[in-house]
This record gives structure tokens, sequence and C-alpha cells, in this order.
């Protein structure tokens, strides 16, 4: 009975252990995204140069098998920068017509054919050596091939990155309003690439890279070589640049829209990879990161306790399981932890471009959630050592978009427009 009673204390600290940095990683970036921040004008970056003017801004869009979007995406990007000749098209082991479309585009068309080469980070290092070495940029961007831009991109990018060595536009859901499985992706969307990096931003943090519509001048690949090749290739670059002084600004009102995958199965490859990807993150960087941060980097800090937080499905069943702990100490607990995710959902939803529709979209959130449980296995599978990018399978290219996505928002205590 004494073994029991003690294995029940044991898991019920473990519990509160693996979702407290989830909690504070909520509460202190939700926190931070509703507060009157600094904003670009009225802060500095001591990680740069005062000062220095953009003469050539390439924008990067690496593609395996996008023959659906790419003209799309070249043709938002060409309309936002006046032509499509500062745009290097990466058509990465492509077997369909990816590069024909884009050369019709008007882009640079790069083609890169090597299948031990897989997953997005080496199309990325043979762009970023062909803009700086053949193009002469002095800076770069990267959009996804499945995207579209909006129309003050390139000049708010040039104008930033001017004083700001690294910055992360805003990256939201395209196609919100095709699918609830699609609304509730935006969603989580709006709280991991908007809220979380708009706190960060505030609180004076390094506001992380999210894969698309993220760019970056000439000297920071200079002293950080772009080596990031898992299947979760953002975070690991991100890292890298944050361990060496850097910290990425975000940019609230240049706007990158992708479309979400509306199939279960395509949904499943993506969000899997994704959180395996975290966590084989974890595993590689944690004990580093740890360390770096008891010898007095705490720039470090919270980079480190968002890889420990758990994705906030398992997060929620963890907590969930915790109630069958009938102690005062532990309701409290599980209570103060559901009022933050709380206090983050209503600040989501008060971001989203269709309120209404998102409240909509919540009542469906507990399928979502559990649907993420039952693919821990395969999200176990994909945080393996070995485990190879997968590409997430692609739907028609879609016109389904919100107008209002295409406003620059901004978030205080009293006032939001979104």
């Amino acid at each position: 009975m004494a073994l029991i009673v003690a294995l029940a204390h044991l898991l019920q600290f473990s519990l509160v252990l693996i979702t407290l940095p989830l909690l504070v990683e909520l509460l202190g970036l939700t926190l931070g995204a509703i507060l009157p921040g600094a904003g670009f004008d009225q802060d500095s970056d001591n990680t740069g140069p005062a000062a220095l003017p953009m003469r050539r801004l390439m924008i990067i869009v690496p593609s395996h098998n996008e023959e659906l979007n790419i003209a799309r995406c070249v043709e938002s990007i060409a309309a936002a920068s006046g032509s499509a000749e500062n745009v290097i098209v990466i058509a990465h082991n492509c077997t369909d017509s990816t590069a024909e479309i884009a050369r019709r585009t008007g882009a640079h068309v790069e083609i890169v054919n090597d299948p031990s080469l897989a997953g997005k980070g080496h199309a990325l290092q043979h762009g970023f050596d062909y803009a700086f070495s053949v193009c002469g940029a002095d800076a770069v961007m990267i959009v996804d091939a499945d995207s579209t831009v909006s129309a003050n991109i390139t000049m708010e990018v040039s104008k930033r990155l001017a004083t700001y060595p690294v910055v992360q536009c805003r990256y939201q859901v395209r196609n919100h309003a095709a699918s609830w499985r699609a609304g509730v992706t935006a969603l989580a969307f709006l709280g991991m690439n908007v809220i979380r990096p708009r706190g960060r931003d505030r609180l004076g943090l390094s506001c992380g890279i999210f894969g698309n519509g993220f760019a970056m001048r000439k000297d920071v690949l200079e002293k950080v070589p772009y080596d990031a090749h898992s299947i979760v290739e953002d975070m690991e670059f991100h890292l890298s640049l944050v361990s060496h002084g850097y910290k990425v600004r975000f940019l609230q009102d240049a706007l990158v829209l992708a479309d979400m995958p509306l199939s279960k199965a395509a949904s499943a490859t993506q969000h899997n990879r994704w959180e395996g990807g975290r966590f084989r993150l974890l595993s590689d960087w944690g004990l580093p990161l740890l360390g770096k941060v008891f010898r007095g980097k705490l720039n470090l800090a919270e980079p480190l306790i968002d890889l420990l937080g758990l994705p906030l499905a398992l997060g929620v069943f963890a907590l969930c399981v915790l109630l069958l702990f009938p102690t005062p100490l532990t309701r409290y607990y599980v209570a103060a932890a559901f009022g933050i995710i709380f206090l983050h959902l209503v600040v989501i939803v008060h971001a989203s471009p269709d309120r209404k529709q998102s409240m909509r979209n919540l009542l469906l959130a507990p399928l979502y959630l559990f649907g993420r449980i039952t693919k821990v296995s395969s999200v176990v599978r994909a945080s393996s050592k070995g485990a190879a990018w997968v590409r997430t399978g692609r739907d028609a290219s879609s016109d389904i978009v919100s107008h209002d996505l295409l406003a620059p928002t901004t978030v205080n205590s009293s006032q939001e427009s979104s």
C-alpha cells in the first residue's frame, strides 16, 4: 500500500513538473502580448549597426512539387516588389512542373536534384549561397511556395533590416474558412505564430523563427553559418541565432499567409513533423541550453522553457489526469492552469480575423485535441534521430481568404484592430 501511495505521489509530482513550463510560457507571453509594447521605433537592438541600407533583398521560395501553388506565390511577391526579378525559386527534388511554371512568372529558378539531401534545410542552404554569391544580395527573405504576402512586405522588411539583423513577419493561415480543421489550426497558428512572438518581442526577447516570412542580412549568415537540417529547421536555426546573441524582431505589419492542409491525413503528417521535431530538438539541445543558462546566458532561458513546454493538447490531457488526485493543492494548480489556458484562448480569439467563427471553432477544439493525443505514437516516431522529412500533401490553390487578414494588427491592454 505504501508503495502505491509513493508511486501516486511521484506521478502527481511528475505531471506538475512536465506541465509547468507550458503554463509559465503561456502566462508570460500572453500577458506580454496584451500589455503595451515598446515597438520598433522606440526600441534599439545592439546586435548590429544602427543603420545599414538594403540595396537588394532577394526572396527565396523553397519548393518541392509545388506546381499547384508556385505561380500564385511568385505573383504575390512580384506584386509587393514591383517585379519577380528578386525572387529565387529553388526547385528541390521536384518531379512535376514547378520549375517550368516558376520560369514563366519571371523568377530566377535554381534546380537542385539530390535525393540524399531531402528536407527544406538543404533547399534553403542552396538558396542562401545563390542569393549572396550570384545575385549580390544584402539580405534574404524566405517565403514558402504555398503562401501569399501582403503588399507592403518587401518595403517593411527592407526598412526594418536596415536596423535589425533578423526579422520575422506575421505568419497566419490563409484558408482558415475552408474547413473546421483549417479553422482550428488557424487558431493554433495565432497562438504560436502571433500571440507568443508578439509577447516575446514586447518583453525584449527573441520572437522566434517560423520557417515562413523570416528575413536576415548577409552579415548574420557570415557569423552564424546555416547548418539546420532537422525536420524543424526553423527552430533549430533560431536556437543557433540566439546562442550567438541575436534577437529576432517581430514584424507585426508585414504578413505572410499560408494554406493549411484540409485532409485529415495531410494535417496529421504536418503536425507530427512539427511536434516530433520539437521533441527531437529538446533531446539534442536541452542539456546544452541548460548548461549555458547556468553559466549566465540568460537569453537562452526562454527558448529552453519553450522547448520544455508540452504541446497544448498533451498539456491539457496531463492536467485532466491530475484531476484524479483529489488534493487541495492539485485542484488549485489545475484551476490556475486552466485559467491561464482560458486567458490565452481569449486573446487568440480577440486577435482572430473572424471572432464569431473562431468561437464556433473552439467548440470543436476538443475533437482536435483528442486527435492530437491519439497521434502520440506517430509524434514519437517523428522525434527519432533517423526520422525522415516528409512533405505535407497539398490541396489545390484556394481563394478563400479574409480581407481582414491583410490589415495590420496591434494589440494593447485597451484596444486591438485586426
